[in-house]
């Protein structure tokens, strides 16, 4: 089971979850896609250019894999996360 976290903005949207991503999220653009499906307002905040996402501790701008054995955080630059 994948954790998702989200700090700053993304808190006002939702919480810690933990959930068997779909076998199509194996990446940073899917698991954005799938998340803005389940998530009201989060494709507007995952869009914005100083969105961060963590995967098991490690921030990357860039694209990057997901899997169900990732820790995996959304958060905007200055979030404190």
């Amino acid at each position: 089971m994948a954790v998702i976290l989200f700090f700053g903005r993304f808190s006002d949207l939702a919480q810690r979850m933990e959930v068997d991503l779909p076998a199509s999220v194996t990446d940073k653009a899917s698991l954005t896609a799938y998340l803005s499906a389940e998530i009201d307002g989060f494709a507007a905040l995952a869009a914005l250019h100083d969105t961060r996402i963590s995967v098991n501790m490690l921030v990357s701008m860039a694209e990057t894999c997901v899997s169900n054995e990732d820790e995996i955080a959304y958060m905007s630059a200055l979030s404190g996360g």
